[in-house]
């Protein structure tokens, strides 16, 4: 049995998600960051994503959990995975005609940017949304 880890992804409003993994895959500023049990201490930014979660005792074809998250930072000590996001949404509770909508929004502010628009807020804006879509088309597996 692999050596599991504790995973926390909290947001300003609460703890969204908290497990035992074997392995969690973060969206990292310089790319995807692999985590496993015992991993060098880290305190690093992150990007919009999606978050990977293998949990323990679910056996080697059980379903990753997948969360979209805004970016914020992960600290890695002690065999624990702190996650600090302003959102955080699992699989299940993405609406996916939304989060389109937010996408098309975000990427006309980008194409068309009109005095008085903050062009950094839309690029985030459209990377949230894309994270978001991202974790419900994983979800589906079939969009």
């Amino acid at each position: 049995m692999a050596k599991s880890f504790r995973v926390a992804i909290v947001t300003p409003e609460k703890t969204a998600f908290e497990t035992t993994a074997v392995s969690v895959v973060i969206p990292g500023v310089a790319g995807y960051l692999g985590v496993w049990a015992d991993h060098a201490p880290l305190v690093t930014a992150m990007v919009p994503g999606v978050v990977t979660v293998r949990e323990q005792d679910r056996g080697a074809h059980a379903a990753a959990k997948l969360m979209a998250v805004s970016g914020g930072f992960v600290e890695i000590a002690r065999n624990e995975v702190t996650i600090l996001s302003d959102t955080c949404e699992a699989a299940d509770q993405i609406d996916v005609d939304r989060a389109k909508k937010a996408l098309e929004r975000a990427q006309e502010r980008l194409r068309t940017p009109e005095p008085g628009i903050d062009v950094e807020r839309a690029r985030l804006a459209a990377e949230r949304a894309e994270a978001r879509l991202r974790v419900a088309y994983l979800r589906d597996g079939s969009r």
